[in-house]
């Protein structure tokens, strides 16, 4: 699938959202629209980057994407626990690391 800047694998958007209750539209809208994101690289998989967002349903998500050529490919979605809740709510958007 894709949508915009960002693609993913429609069977694992399926069952990630059947699994989490998040879309990866959601995820996506999120991540294009969010100017207050908080990014960092996964430190076991230097490819991929983990991204706290707010999206539009007012919840804070956690969204892995890695880079496919000129898009994002949305690897996984899901609510973020408290914990990542209170690293979103504290920060500025920029970098940052859980």
């Amino acid at each position: 699938m894709v949508s915009g800047d960002f693609e993913w694998d429609a069977a694992k958007a399926l069952a990630s959202s059947a699994k989490h209750g998040v879309t990866f539209d959601e995820a996506a809208f999120a991540l294009a629209s969010d100017p207050n994101e908080i990014a960092f690289q996964d430190p076991i998989e230097p490819a991929s980057v983990h991204s706290l967002v707010m999206s539009l349903r007012a919840r804070v998500l956690l969204v892995v994407t890695t880079e496919r050529g000129k898009r994002t490919r949305i690897v996984s979605a899901r609510k973020a626990t408290p914990h990542e809740q209170r690293i979103y709510q504290g920060g500025q958007g920029g970098q940052a690391g859980p």
